[in-house]
């Protein structure tokens, strides 16, 4: 095929001549490659961009205008733009993995600690241990583990307090490797 101008390769794209997308694709694919490795930096994923650009157009000939520039210039343009959205793709791909993990981290130390706790907690006498878990656990406020419990709110912080020190004492205790029991009745 003799070198044709923009305009007459861009008919025979979109007239889908057997010839055409062969010698583009012959003629400029070295130009694609090479603005998408620019972007990439990986051969085996610049070869999935050159695909992609090379397959658009010949689905979508139309897209090219040869008013707009030299054919080069679009395919070029069109391999790093196709390589800069793999690019942020991967990258959140990975971001999301990441968070993922992080979460299924967070998740399983959280379930470990629940249990570590909830162990500690069934140490405490019963009204100690509902004023801490409607607080810390519900996340409620004194003043509404009072409402809840229909108690003075002195007496809540009292036995939230009383509550804390006690477990402060077992998990010091615990973590040194002491068996202290308390006797916890009130």
């Amino acid at each position: 095929m003799e070198t044709l101008s923009d305009a007459e390769l861009s008919r025979q794209l979109r007239e889908r001549a057997p010839d055409a997308h062969a010698f583009v694709f012959r003629q400029w694919v070295g130009v694609v490659r090479a603005a998408s490795y620019r972007v990439l930096r990986s051969h085996d994923s610049v070869d999935d961009v050159v695909q992609r650009v090379f397959e658009e157009l010949w689905r979508h000939p139309e897209r090219y205008d040869p008013a707009r520039g030299p054919l080069v210039q679009y395919l070029a343009m069109q391999g790093r733009s196709r390589s800069i959205d793999l690019l942020r793709s991967e990258i959140s791909r990975t971001r999301r993995e990441s968070a993922d993990e992080v979460a299924r981290d967070r998740s399983s130390a959280a379930s470990d600690e629940t249990g570590e706790l909830s162990s500690w907690l069934d140490c405490l006498p019963t009204a100690e241990r509902e004023a801490i878990t409607l607080a810390y656990v519900g996340q409620l406020t004194y003043k509404e583990v009072a409402l809840r419990l229909a108690l003075p709110a002195g007496t809540v912080k009292s036995r939230i307090r009383k509550g804390l020190i006690r477990l402060r004492s077992e998990i010091s205790n615990d973590e040194f490797g002491q068996s202290v029991t308390l006797s916890l009745d009130p």
